[in-house]
């Protein structure tokens, strides 16, 4: 039986943190404009304000539709989902309304003034004016594992090339983060203005993140004040997917073995 609220109840508010992904829902004013879905990893970047406003940590991504729309005059429109993949069934909307603080901005640096994640482009604030549960018998069962790594790998990747022409000419790569936000986030697939060049033009500095590390049994991430390169990134404080190091120790494996009967 679905059942609406004001704002989060206090039974929600532990079980909403607990999840491991949500999804964001926008669209734009224009009626022949594309209605946006997008998934979302909660791994330290979901936050709970009080029971009318959350905020979430935005990521670098190949598109730009939920900063789009939310920025869109007039617009803001947004509605976050959570459902249950295990225990008990459960499904919550939080209908909003969203605001944007793009990275370089005062706000950004109020939300995360320290430990920011590889790639993070944006705060984005959901001032929540309803909610609602339903029951969710019809979600299928899963089984967590672990969260992916690839996205902050290659984020890392990214800032790391911006810090070092920084550092050696004073100016971002065309191949750094800065450039690939310029030439993929500026315009959502409607031709909405997205992330504003400007904005992080005016803070173009050397990125500073955390430095991050994974532990998959208790599936969180600790994070501690750093800079750092890819390297140590990816070393002893990095995280990477179990799989993609069997891959690597099987790739040498094979190699070496191919070399030596050659």
């Amino acid at each position: 039986m679905g059942q609406f609220f004001d704002e989060i109840p206090n039974f929600l508010i532990t079980w909403l943190e607990q999840q491991q992904m949500f999804w964001t829902a926008t669209a734009p004013l224009s009626g022949s404009g594309h209605v946006n879905l997008s998934p979302k990893c909660t791994r330290g970047t979901f936050h709970i304000v009080n029971p009318r406003k959350v905020w979430y940590e935005d990521m670098s991504g190949s598109g730009v539709e939920t900063i789009s729309h939310l920025k869109e005059p007039g617009n803001g429109r947004i509605t976050v989902l959570f459902h249950a993949f295990g225990g008990p069934p459960r499904i919550c909307r939080l209908f909003g309304t969203g605001t944007v603080y793009e990275y370089g901005t005062p706000e950004y640096n109020e939300f995360i003034p320290k430990n920011r994640l590889p790639g993070s482009r944006a705060v984005i604030v959901v001032d929540v004016h309803k909610v609602g549960t339903s029951c969710g018998y019809a979600i299928p069962f899963y089984e967590f594992k672990s969260h992916r790594n690839q996205l902050l790998q290659w984020a890392q990747n990214k800032e790391s090339t911006d810090n070092e022409f920084l550092e050696e000419y004073n100016e971002p790569s065309s191949k750094g983060l800065y450039s690939y936000w310029k030439e993929n986030n500026a315009r959502s697939i409607d031709g909405i203005p997205g992330l504003d060049s400007k904005t992080f033009n005016a803070a173009i500095s050397p990125f500073k993140t955390g430095v991050f590390s994974y532990n998959s049994d208790d599936k969180s991430m600790a994070t501690s004040r750093g800079t750092g390169s890819l390297a140590n990134f990816l070393g002893t404080n990095g995280i990477l997917d179990s799989k993609f190091l069997t891959g690597v120790v099987l790739g040498v494996l094979a190699t070496s073995m191919l070399v030596r009967y050659v």
